[in-house]
């Protein structure tokens, strides 16, 4: 379908979805929000997808939601409820049966940095700054971040971050664990592909169920987590071409050749 706020690109088996309002460095609407929920699961459910990769256009990854709908809401509209209230956009994210990586190729605020929480890896690059800059607007983090920051970098840094309302830069989010790799400007797209290719020619069976796995977690214990391990997931998994597709290049000393 043809997006007016993103951009939706497929090359090989990986998606890329880019917000695109590079003039408001790709500030959230409800257009925005729509879309990116009807793009997620357009990706989700499509079986030649094999990796979602998300990005901003120009130079920024988003700036957050557009401040117009904050003050439509002081004026008595519905603004910033209509627009940026509950409606799963991060549920649809989190919930995607295959690699998602966020690619926070520059300025992440607000929602531009809560929602790359929901995707599986996050990396930045060089030009990367985000901050969780609730404290601004007198409010609290929400798009989910009080439930995902805290398992990402912990909680006191959670803390640090939400109650100083301060900016990090690429580094030092590479070293509270905020992204796992930091690539230069003039490569990272290229950097961020290569990745994701690897990703999407992976076993997306096993990967669907590596999330359902890691996410159960969050909220099962020890016992519970092996019980589904061993009575859902693996039995389901061995029953698959996947598997036996595995079994067979390692006994060939061969790489897999998962799809095609």
């Amino acid at each position: 379908m043809p997006y007016e706020q993103i951009l939706v690109e497929q090359t090989g088996r990986v998606a890329v979805v880019t917000l695109n309002r590079p003039e408001s460095l790709n500030a959230t609407t409800g257009v925005m929000n729509r879309e990116l929920q009807q793009a997620f699961r357009e990706a989700g459910a499509d079986a030649g997808v094999g990796c979602l990769v998300l990005t901003g256009a120009g130079r920024a990854f988003c700036a957050g939601a557009d401040v117009r709908a904050f003050q439509s809401g002081l004026q008595g509209g519905e603004g910033y409820r209509a627009e940026h209230g509950p409606g799963g956009r991060l549920d649809t994210l989190w919930n995607i049966p295959k690699p998602v990586i966020a690619a926070i190729n520059g300025v992440s605020v607000g929602v531009g940095a809560t929602m790359p929480l929901a995707c599986d890896i996050r990396v930045a690059s060089e030009a990367a700054r985000i901050g969780f800059i609730f404290r601004r607007l007198a409010m609290a983090p929400e798009f989910g971040s009080t439930y995902l920051l805290p398992r990402v970098v912990g909680l006191p840094r959670a803390f640090e971050l939400c109650y100083t309302g301060r900016m990090v830069d690429a580094g030092e989010a590479l070293r509270i664990g905020l992204v796992t790799s930091v690539f230069p400007v003039a490569s990272f797209m290229d950097e961020v592909m290569k990745l994701a290719a690897d990703l999407a020619d992976g076993p997306t069976q096993a990967f669907a169920y590596t999330k359902e796995g890691f996410h159960r977690g969050l909220a099962s214990s020890l016992t519970e987590a092996e019980a589904w391990e061993y009575t859902e997931a693996n039995p389901a998994l061995r029953a698959a071409p996947e598997y036996r597709e595995g079994v067979a290049a390692t006994l060939e000393k061969r790489a897999p050749r998962f799809h095609g």
